[in-house]
C-alpha cells in the first residue's frame, strides 16, 4: 500500500551487523574464556611441578574429592592442593609454597645429640589425623570435629588433642611407637655414616643399642602392580616407616635397594616384597647377586605381600592369593613382625642344545621349586606371552583374573 513506510536499506545492513556481532561475541567468548582457563591452570600446574621437584616433602596432587582434608596453613578445606606421602602435611595449592618452606618433612638423617638411637623429638603435624585414632593423654577419640584440629607425630604416629598439648608433650622424646623394630632410626644412619669414615664397620655393636628384637623392614614395591595400587601402597609404608627403607623397584633396581642391607647387623635384616610373582623373582634373583658378590652375611628374609595377577608363590608362602587393600597396612606390618622363616627350595637349571656342534652357549634359569604337576606353570606361561604381547589390554587387575581362570 501506498501508505506502508518501507525501511530504508541503511537500515536493514546496521540491523545485520548488530546480530552478527553478538552472534561472534556468543562463540568467541566462551572460546576465549576457556583459553585463558586452561592456560591459567596450565602456568599453576607448572609452578607446583617446579615445587614439587625442588622440595623435600615427597608432595602428591589431592583434591576435595579424593582425599577431603584441611589445609596446614590457612586451615581452609582444601578444594585442590597438594599432601605429602612421606610425613602426611596437607596443603591447599595458594599455601604450598608458604608450607614448603615453614614445615619440615621427616628427617632421613638426624644427630642423636647425646640422645639414644632409638630415641628423638616428637615430630608433630597438626590437623587431618587418621580415623579412631586416640589422645595419648585423655584417651578419648581425636579428630572428632569437622575442622583442622589434634596433632600426630609423624614418626610414632601417636596422636593428641588440641587442649592436651603440653610444653612437656612437645619436648618429650618419640620412641617411634609400635614399629620401633621396624624403623630405621634417622641417628642410626649418622652413625654409620661417621662410622664409614672412620672406617669401622663393628655395626653389630651400634644396633644392641636398638634392643635385640630390632629387624629394620625394607620395601621394594612394584608401583605397577594391583592397577597400580603398589603406588599408594609406597606413601603408605613412608608415612609408617623411615622414607630410606621404601623402594620403588621400577626406578631403583632390587640389586640396588638391597645394598641397605650392608648397612645393618648380619642377619637382621627383612624385605617386604609389594607385587606379583615376577617381582618376587627379581628379587630373589638380585639376592642371589648378592651371594655370587659375597655378601651372603647380609641376605634379608623375605616377605611378600600379593599384589600380581597369579601369586601363586605368595599363596604357596601363607602370604595369600592377592591383596586389595581388605587390611590396613599397618595390619600388613603386624604380620611381618609376627611372621615364621622358613627356606625356600630354589635350582639353578642349565639349558644346552645337543645339536649345532655346542656352538650355542648354554642357558641358565633360577627356578623356585615348590609343589606343582605342570597345568599351573603352562598357565601363567601362556598369560605372561600374551600380556608381552598386548600390555593395554592386561591393564585391569579384575580382567587379568579372569583371563587366569578362562
Amino acid at each position: 500500500m501506498e501508505g506502508e513506510k518501507r525501511p530504508a536499506p541503511s537500515e536493514g545492513l546496521f540491523a545485520d551487523g548488530h546480530l552478527v556481532l553478538w552472534t561472534l561475541c556468543s562463540v568467541l567468548l566462551p572460546v576465549f574464556i576457556t583459553f585463558w582457563c586452561s592456560l591459567q591452570r596450565s602456568r599453576r600446574q607448572l609452578h607446583r611441578r617446579d615445587i614439587f621437584r625442588k622440595s623435600k616433602h615427597g608432595w602428591r596432587d589431592t583434591d576435595l574429592f579424593s582425599q577431603p582434608t584441611y589445609c596446614c596453613v590457612c586451615a581452609q578445606h582444601i578444594l585442590q592442593g597438594a599432601f605429602c606421602d612421606c610425613c602426611g602435611l596437607c596443603v591447599d595449592e595458594g599455601c604450598l609454597k608458604n608450607a614448603d618452606r615453614r614445615f619440615q618433612c621427616k628427617e632421613i638423617m638426624l644427630k642423636n645429640e647425646g640422645r639414644a638411637l632409638d630415641a628423638m623429638p616428637h615430630h608433630w603435624i597438626r590437623g587431618n589425623v587418621p580415623l579412631c585414632s586416640y589422645c595419648v593423654v585423655c584417651k578419648q577419640q581425636c579428630g572428632t570435629q569437622p575442622k583442622l584440629c589434634d596433632y600426630r607425630c609423624i614418626w610414632c604416629q601417636k596422636t593428641v588433642h588440641d587442649e592436651c598439648m603440653k610444653n612437656s608433650l612437645r619436648n618429650e622424646e618419640c620412641d617411634f611407637g609400635e614399629f620401633k623394630n621396624l624403623i630405621i632410626p634417622p641417628s642410626y644412619l649418622t652413625s654409620i655414616n661417621q662410622m664409614r669414615k672412620d672406617k669401622k664397620t663393628d655395626y653389630a655393636l651400634l644396633a644392641s643399642k636398638l634392643g635385640k628384637q630390632w629387624a629394620p623392614l625394607i620395601i621394594l614395591a612394584n608401583s605397577r602392580s594391583g592397577t597400580n595400587m603398589g603406588e599408594g601402597l609406597l606413601g603408605e609404608f613412608r608415612i609408617l616407616l623411615n622414607p630410606v627403607q621404601v623402594f620403588d623397584v621400577t626406578k631403583t633396581p632390587p640389586i640396588k635397594a638391597l645394598q641397605l642391607c650392608t648397612l645393618l647387623p648380619c642377619y637382621s635384616a627383612r624385605v617386604l616384597v609389594c607385587g606379583g610373582d615376577g617381582t618376587v623373582g627379581w628379587v630373589l634373583d638380585a639376592i642371589d647377586e648378592m651371594k655370587i658378590k659375597g655378601q651372603e652375611e647380609y641376605i634379608p628374609q623375605v616377605a611378600v605381600l600379593p599384589l600380581g595377577t597369579g601369586n601363586d608363590l605368595s599363596n604357596t608362602l601363607g602370604w595369600g592369593t592377592g591383596y586389595a587393600g581388605e587390611i590396613p597396612v599397618a595390619q600388613v606390618l603386624r604380620n611381618v613382625m609376627e611372621a615364621d622363616g622358613i627356606k625356600l627350595d630354589r635350582w639353578k637349571v642349565q639349558v644346552t642344545n645337543k645339536g649345532y656342534y655346542h656352538l650355542r652357549k648354554p642357558k641358565e634359569f633360577t627356578m623356585n621349586n615348590y609343589f606343582s604337576v605342570g597345568p599351573d606353570a603352562l598357565m601363567a606361561l601362556n598369560f605372561h606371552a600374551h600380556r608381552e604381547k598386548a600390555p593395554s589390554l592386561f591393564s585391569s587387575r579384575i580382567l587379568n583374573k579372569v583371563c587366569w581362570i578362562t
